[in-house]
């Protein structure tokens, strides 16, 4: 066997490979052998039938079934000669093979790139600090009280806060549109549900009365409606104000708290949030971190990596849609994403997956026991019966691998933040956690 290879880009390589006529007849011929025990012919009894007849008929199917094996092995024996280790499936193009001739064939594919830096010395990152203020608590709260607001009808005008419950029919020129008519539809003022101009013509009327009102609809809107102006005819039937529950024994236990007590309430609120901040500033400095290691490591990533990883993608937004409640049969005609579309994110993933492998097996890291321990009961801590939940993932393998990965992460950042110049940053908690 001759194998030679070619470099066709900075990870791409062609593989040429030459497999003597010899050592091909001699594999057909041991095929046919094996063939010639069961075939069955008229005339001839089982494992009688002559080689040469066995020959004749069945020499294409014998030649097709040995070059599969003899493209295997011999293209394995040529990478591990040549020390080559690829990092997707080979394309195979294969020759036509002529009796008697050698048989070649070429595999083209890439390897995996060559990083240049695997730690993140002197470069700067800012990790954020952050902690749960008493005013955050408050503000989850408040938020609680407003999930059960209750509506009482007002007789005055309307202003921002309050629910008007009307009926409305739009037209432009003249001519009624699709989606200008409603009626007994209600908004609450100043919550951005309509246009500006509609929120603004409604303020200030009461429960039984009507005006016209003009809106003009923004020159992005749709093609229909983009840039015109509208004449909405609304009838205003109620205006009620909201009222806000009293923080008390039963608002508290309204929320599983049987004591009642508002600071059990507050310190369950408070719990919560620091559980939420903590993963939200885990989850900063992990991409900060991982953004720093891929802008000083530039290389080029395998294409099919690149287009497997948007193939998951696409995948990964279709079980959330799924689990959202979209009907299956819905997505069977959901239209894919454009791989063009996917590639920078696909190819930033890809690129971090293959940097991550390089330090994991440079530093030779594995799982810590003990974190993937804690990390499995703190997440077991918010269950019924957490004893159940942890010996669920210590006997399921799959799920343990999964929580070990996570873990193995956490280990990379860690390693990678004790050579980086780091800096700390104060970072108010109602802001990194995106509170309204």
């Amino acid at each position: 066997m001759q194998a030679s290879v070619e470099k066709t880009s900075a990870i791409g390589r062609k593989v040429s490979v030459v497999v003597p006529a010899e050592k091909i007849e001699t594999a057909v011929q041991n095929r046919l052998k094996q063939l010639s025990k069961r075939v069955k012919i008229q005339g001839f009894r089982p494992g009688k039938v002559p080689m040469k007849i066995v020959d004749q008929q069945y020499r294409g199917t014998a030649t097709n079934e040995v070059l599969g094996d003899i493209i295997q092995n011999s293209l394995a024996e040529a990478l591990e000669e040549q020390k080559i280790v690829p990092a997707v499936q080979p394309d195979i193009l294969p020759e036509q093979l002529e009796k008697g001739a050698d048989f070649k064939y070429t595999a083209t594919f890439d390897v995996y790139p060559e990083f240049e830096k695997l730690n993140l010395e002197g470069v700067k990152i800012v990790k954020p600090e952050s902690e749960v203020a008493e005013t955050d608590i408050d503000k989850v709260i408040e938020n609680m009280a407003k999930q059960q607001l209750t509506w009482v009808e007002r007789k005055r005008k309307c202003k921002n806060g309050d629910r008007v419950m009307l009926d409305f029919v739009g037209t432009v020129d003249g001519e009624e549109f699709a989606g200008g008519k409603a009626d007994d539809y209600a908004i609450v003022l100043g919550e951005g549900q309509m246009l500006p101009d509609f929120e603004k013509g409604v303020k200030g009327m009461k429960g039984g009365e009507s005006k016209d009102i003009d809106v003009v609809f923004p020159e992005d809107y749709n093609e229909e409606l983009g840039g015109k102006t509208a004449v909405f005819k609304i009838d205003v039937k109620s205006v009620s104000e909201g009222k806000l529950p009293e923080i008390d024994e039963d608002f508290v236990k309204g929320f599983g708290i049987d004591s009642g007590d508002v600071a059990d309430l507050r310190a369950e609120v408070k719990s919560n949030l620091e559980t939420n901040l903590e993963g939200q500033l885990s989850s900063t400095i992990r991409q900060r971190t991982f953004d720093a290691l891929l802008e000083q490591n530039s290389a080029e990533i395998p294409e099919k990596m690149v287009r497997e990883e948007a193939g998951r993608m696409v995948e990964e937004q279709k079980n959330q849609m799924l689990q959202q409640g979209i009907d299956a049969k819905l997505l069977e005609n959901f239209p894919a994403p454009e791989f063009e579309t996917l590639k920078p994110q696909a190819e930033k993933r890809v690129a971090l997956g293959l940097l991550m492998m390089e330090v994991i097996n440079k530093e030779g890291l594995k799982p810590d026991e003990d974190r993937v321990n804690a990390r499995i009961e703190k997440m077991a801590s918010s269950y019924e019966d957490p004893s159940e939940f942890v010996n669920y993932y210590k006997s399921n393998q799959q799920a343990l691998a999964q929580v070990q990965s996570l873990v193995l992460e956490e280990q990379v950042v860690d390693l990678l933040l004790a050579k980086a110049d780091v800096e700390k940053e104060e970072v108010v908690a109602s802001e990194l956690l995106n509170m309204q």
